[in-house]
């Protein structure tokens, strides 16, 4: 028996004991029924509207799900090739770790994504042994 019923069933019961109807304890249970009353169809209107509420939503979720996957497949198809080598880049602000490849690294600066801080790349420190032992491989081919 759901709210709606009980609350017929106990406005029955007091309309059922012939009751003096101008007796103040007999106006106050009466106002208190019709409040009960009042109460349980407010919550039945609310129930049904969460109902409605929770379908929607599942609705709304399965579209998003859709548009999601397509987006994202469509996002792989394009951008990402198996081949680019990505670099993490840990900014000493915040440390927040990001993935970038090579050709934003050769830009040589980006701005962090987390704070906003410019993040400079210095290739000054490289190693250039594998520049010159290619141009003494080319002198040599020239002898």
């Amino acid at each position: 028996m759901g709210i709606n019923e009980k609350a017929a069933y106990i406005k029955g019961m007091i309309d059922g004991m012939d009751l003096d109807k101008n007796d103040k304890t007999v106006r106050v249970l009466n106002a208190v029924v019709d409040l009960l009353s009042e109460v349980t169809e407010k919550v039945s209107d609310l129930n049904n509207a969460y109902d409605e509420l929770c379908e929607q939503v599942d609705e709304i979720d399965e579209d998003l799900a859709s548009i999601e996957e397509d987006y994202y497949e469509d996002f792989e198809d394009d951008y990402v090739d198996e081949d680019d080598n990505f670099y993490e880049v840990t900014c000493p602000s915040c440390g927040e770790t990001t993935y970038m490849d090579e050709n934003t690294l050769l830009e040589g600066s980006i701005s962090c994504p987390k704070c906003g801080e410019e993040l400079e790349f210095d290739y000054s420190d490289l190693d250039d042994s594998d520049d010159d032992s290619s141009d003494s491989d080319d002198d040599e081919d020239k002898e």
